[in-house]
């Protein structure tokens, strides 16, 4: 059986285009397209569109005739819950770093957002049958399966592999147990060998935070006696994704957030969050005259 993973696209289309240029190469059998379609980046609804056309059209089965498979990310869970009001998000809806989700909902229709409230927590592979199916998110603990995606974890979208989640992989594995275990979030990509499991983090499609501006996905071969994982780590027209910023009117509505966001795609780097952080640190608002500081204070974060 062979997969491709696909996370943390951010409605960059011209990254989700060349990675599907690269899979009618790879040639899988399925696609699991694991959370955050959505948001950051300024082709939301076109990527949404590419997506859905793909998942019921010929194209769709000549690169996957397993089918394309979806989870929800974080920030497609903002985008539904920030249409709907939800009084959880009240301290965000005035916060200028967020006003980037508030334009990303604008762009989406109904139909869209509804869409994106269905997605499973989960997409799991049986290990007898190897079928694929959607989960809640506290669902199939103990049993074990041949896959389980999920954007973070399955206990929390937000719980992203890397190497400072190591003292918890093999909680997560005894609890959601599994040969491969697929997330992502962080935006870079991971390989961990458990007793049990192989844990796997397949980098991001459209805004990458290890340095490298390409596009990247994984690729994973599962056979009985062997596991094989390849990242892909694909070009694409980085010039046409920062020009669509301005050209969408994302730049200009998204205020600082979109400035941001736009950097972050620039320079393969994370940005808000240190920024989150050293403005907390620093005891300033996070406003336009403490990001300038803070480029200043940080040069080499936006070579």
């Amino acid at each position: 059986m062979r997969i491709a993973i696909l996370a943390d696209i951010h409605a960059n289309l011209p990254a989700l285009e060349a990675v599907l240029a690269d899979l009618r190469q790879v040639k899988t059998g399925l696609v699991i397209v694991n959370g955050d379609i959505v948001n950051r980046g300024p082709s939301n609804r076109e990527v949404l569109e590419r997506l859905l056309e793909l998942a019921s059209s010929k194209e769709g089965q000549a690169l996957a005739p397993g089918g394309f498979w979806f989870t929800l990310g974080n920030h497609d869970d903002l985008l539904v819950k920030w249409a709907q009001r939800d009084p959880m998000l009240a301290e965000l809806y005035h916060d200028p770093l967020f006003a980037p989700t508030a334009w990303s909902v604008a762009q989406l229709p109904q139909a869209h957002l509804d869409w994106l409230g269905r997605l499973p927590f989960q997409v799991a592979i049986a290990e007898l049958s190897q079928q694929a199916f959607g989960l809640d998110k506290a669902q199939g603990m103990g049993e074990r399966m041949l896959l389980r995606a999920t954007h973070g974890s399955p206990r929390h979208y937000r719980e992203g592999y890397d190497e400072h989640q190591l003292g918890t992989l093999d909680e997560i594995s005894q609890s959601f147990p599994a040969r491969l275990l697929v997330g992502a979030h962080t935006h870079r990509p991971f390989l961990h060998q458990l007793e049990q499991a192989l844990v796997l983090n397949s980098g991001a499609v459209g805004a990458p935070f290890n340095g490298d501006v390409r596009a990247q996905y994984a690729v994973v071969e599962i056979e009985p006696n062997r596991l094989q994982v390849e990242f892909r780590q694909v070009p694409y027209d980085l010039q046409a994704a920062l020009q669509a910023y301005y050209d969408t009117g994302l730049m200009e509505e998204g205020g600082l957030g979109a400035e941001i966001f736009y950097h972050e795609t620039r320079t393969a780097r994370s940005l808000l969050m240190p920024f989150w952080f050293w403005a907390e640190a620093q005891g300033r608002p996070r406003d336009w005259e403490a990001w300038r500081l803070y480029q200043a204070t940080h040069p080499e974060r936006f070579a």
